[in-house]
């Protein structure tokens, strides 16, 4: 049996050895002016890759923290808010503008369905919304939306908008500024191959003018705070200073390669797989997937949930399930992280001896009952 563990779900994943051998060394002091300097080219090369020449804020925090410091800083009781919901990650804006009693409606979409431009014009055109919340990939389906043909329908009819991110920067195309996206989310733990514990918050000039006449909510997520401090180089709160320090050679390490390789590196592993997938009784679940994830719909007789733990128990090969009505049906496997061809033909193998393991139990049962 190969012991090696393979991560293939979309956060945490596999780490480099370099970004491990910092994460193991020595924290440094942060109180000090190299820190501030590091600080400092973190933050422009986090503009490089959110592409904007506007603010980013660094917060340590999961991404939902983000989503929250959207809600405390952007909006309030005044706003309505317009939210596609496509699945996990469109839920989480609804539940974080229950928790914070913000007036929103929704366009709720089955799982992997695309948003329809036409409909959204139509809403949009009512002038009813001050608000757009999106998730740029909805993680929970692998379906990406046309977030560039969003923006110009956004930027239209005035509306603020804002899109989480998380699971697209590094991994597909995204273009902040050029998009006419206000406030766009990132957190470390997807196609940044980092740990968990680090979320962005990129915000441009509407966005900072927005900031200026709401008063936020929350004594540590107010984005003035933070921009404040970081114009010194400095956090208002302890950070973790370990993810700081592989943060600063991850993003070296993209600027130096630039971000388009990086793109074209997740893209080239997500086709890779859905080729080698296709000698396989599976379906892809999303009509329009991601390079960071393909959603996998099962064959009838095949439980997700159970082929996803038969991956970890016999192959220590991860691979991430799905909640809700899809948890049985569907299961998600990442291309982000350290990984390769070689471990991909691995997952594949894996499942093609599940597979044939189940077809020979099956066809046991089958022959007992005959014979009984």
């Amino acid at each position: 049996m190969n012991n090696k563990i393979r991560l293939f779900t979309p956060g945490p994943v596999t780490m480099s050895t370099r970004t491990l051998a910092i994460g193991a060394s020595q924290l440094p002091y942060n109180r000090t002016e190299q820190f501030s300097q590091i600080t400092f080219e973190i933050i422009k090369d986090l503009k490089y890759i959110f592409g904007t020449q506007k603010d980013v804020v660094i917060f340590t925090a999961s991404g939902t923290g983000a989503m929250e410091a959207v809600i405390f800083n952007f909006l309030d009781q005044s706003d309505k808010v317009l939210i596609v919901n496509g699945g996990t990650f469109g839920q989480r804006w609804v539940d974080l503008c229950i928790q914070h009693a913000i007036p929103f409606e929704q366009i709720n979409l089955n799982p992997g369905q695309p948003i329809s431009l036409k409909d959204l014009d139509h809403k949009l055109s009512s002038q009813e919304y001050s608000t757009l919340l999106i998730n740029a990939h909805e993680t929970s389906t692998g379906m990406i939306y046309d977030t560039k043909a969003i923006g110009e329908l956004t930027q239209k009819y005035g509306v603020f908008f804002v899109v989480d991110a998380i699971s697209t920067i590094c991994a597909d195309i995204f273009m902040m500024d050029e998009w006419h996206v206000d406030v766009s989310l990132l957190s470390s733990q997807k196609a940044l191959a980092l740990p968990p514990g680090l979320s962005f918050l990129a915000l441009n000039k509407k966005a900072r003018l927005r900031l200026e006449t709401k008063t936020c909510q929350s004594y540590y997520f107010d984005i003035k705070v933070y921009l404040a401090n970081q114009s010194r180089g400095q956090m208002p709160f302890t950070p973790v200073i370990g993810h700081y320090m592989m943060l600063h050679e991850r993003l070296r390490e993209i600027r130096l390669r630039g971000i388009d390789f990086f793109v074209s590196r997740h893209s080239t592993l997500a086709e890779y797989f859905r080729k080698g997938m296709k000698r396989l009784p599976f379906n892809f679940f999303p009509t329009n997937p991601s390079n960071a994830l393909t959603a996998i719909s099962c064959p009838k007789d095949i439980d997700a949930f159970d082929l996803v733990k038969k991956l970890a128990d016999d192959f220590t090969c991860f691979v991430a399930p799905n909640g809700g009505n899809l948890k049985h049906k569907v299961f998600r496997v990442s291309h982000l992280g350290e990984q390769n061809e070689t471990d991909i033909d691995f997952l594949i193998n894996a499942l093609e001896d599940i597979l044939n393991n189940y077809q020979q139990t099956k066809n046991h049962i089958i022959m007992e009952k005959e014979n009984y």
